[in-house]
């Protein structure tokens, strides 16, 4: 398991879990995120560590290479869907194949959304923008905390 740390600020921070085989792959997002400091980024070399990582890091998102060696992405997607922890984190897809019928099969099978190599900053940092803010949404739904807490009022005699 590696895991990048991103620098805290006074804020929990949100945690992007990328699984991804290739080294140059994963430097390019860890300097796309270098200024995030809201951000932790974990990495998984495969699906099955990332499957492990997703379990156990709770991480509010995850960005998969849709062209893993081993386990597919699709494959790795359905194990999470099926586990009540990992049901509606969003999964972002990115892959090599940018033709619209390789795009809409991905987004059909239920990744969140997709996205092509070579990433470009500007839209990677829009739709993980966008996956955390889904993500913040479905576990507030799921936790709801109550706005103030109430006390029962005493009798009076």
């Amino acid at each position: 398991m590696i895991a990048r740390v991103i620098p805290k600020t006074g804020r929990r921070r949100r945690r992007l879990l990328y699984v991804e085989d290739h080294a140059e792959s994963v430097a390019l997002v860890e300097a796309l995120l270098a200024g995030r400091k809201d951000l932790l980024l974990l990495h998984a070399a495969d699906a099955n560590l990332g499957i492990k990582l997703a379990r156990t890091g709770r991480p509010e998102a995850i960005l998969i290479d849709i062209d893993l060696a081993g386990m597919s992405a699709l494959e790795f997607m359905k194990v999470l869907r099926a586990d009540p922890a990992t049901e509606t984190t969003p999964i972002l897809a990115l892959g090599a194949n940018a033709a619209p019928a390789a795009i809409v099969k991905a987004l059909e099978a239920g990744f969140f959304q997709v996205l092509t190599k070579p990433l470009q900053a500007g839209p990677f940092i829009e739709a993980l923008d966008f996956a955390l803010e889904f993500a913040a949404v479905e576990r507030s739904e799921q936790n709801p905390v109550p706005l103030h807490r109430r006390t029962p009022l005493k009798e009076s005699r």
